[in-house]
């Protein structure tokens, strides 16, 4: 589940031809996981220059190389991108939900910590503010305990749903649901996400 940190060290002018090439070799070659990894990859890279047809068809090949793969939460998280950008927030909403279940199961913060980022955007989309904020908040709190930072195209989805949080709250009412986001036990945290519970 490694491969989304790898694909930015990737040079996106010349990234597309090679990901046809390696991707058609481990095909060949039978190399199922390889062939995961890098559709996860290029799908990413996709996503970061905008392309979402692209992006969609890779996470399409993603989920078929194994029958599994509809439990990986990276390409989950990634589908939930591509179907908000799509305007498509039930789609979305499903992906990052169905995301936040597989890493609960696992304990994978990395991926709870992305699919709360996308479920904090999609509540942003809504006008839902305070709850926004407060998912802001758990997503930081999350990927915080990884010691990993945003990486760059999720940092721009983040970045646009604070500011216009920011705008209609102010930064006082903002910060105070973005903290008790953060203040949140991890049981209550992930509760909120997947929507069994509200914020105040």
């Amino acid at each position: 589940m490694r491969y989304l940190l790898c694909a930015y060290s990737t040079d996106p002018a010349h990234a597309g031809p090679l990901f046809t090439e390696a991707i058609a070799a481990t095909q060949r070659s039978g190399d199922q996981w390889t062939e995961l990894a890098l559709t996860g990859n290029a799908s990413v890279l996709a996503l970061f220059a905008g392309d979402i047809p692209a992006a969609r068809t890779y996470l399409h090949q993603a989920q078929a190389i194994r029958a599994s793969a509809d439990e990986d939460p990276l390409v989950l998280i990634n589908m939930g991108w591509v179907q908000r950008q799509d305007n498509d927030p039930d789609g979305a909403r499903a992906s990052f939900q169905q995301a936040l279940r597989a890493s609960r199961r696992t304990g994978y913060r990395y991926g709870i910590a992305h699919a709360s980022l996308g479920l904090a955007c999609l509540a942003t989309d809504t006008g839902d503010w305070h709850r926004a904020a407060t998912l802001h908040g758990v997503a930081q709190a999350f990927l915080d305990r990884t010691g990993q930072p945003w990486q760059e195209f999720p940092a721009r989805y983040r970045q646009a749903s604070l500011d216009q949080i920011h705008a209609h709250l102010g930064h006082e009412q903002s910060e105070r649901a973005y903290a008790s986001g953060m203040a949140l036990s991890p049981g209550e945290a992930l509760d909120l996400a997947a929507g069994t519970d509200h914020p105040a």
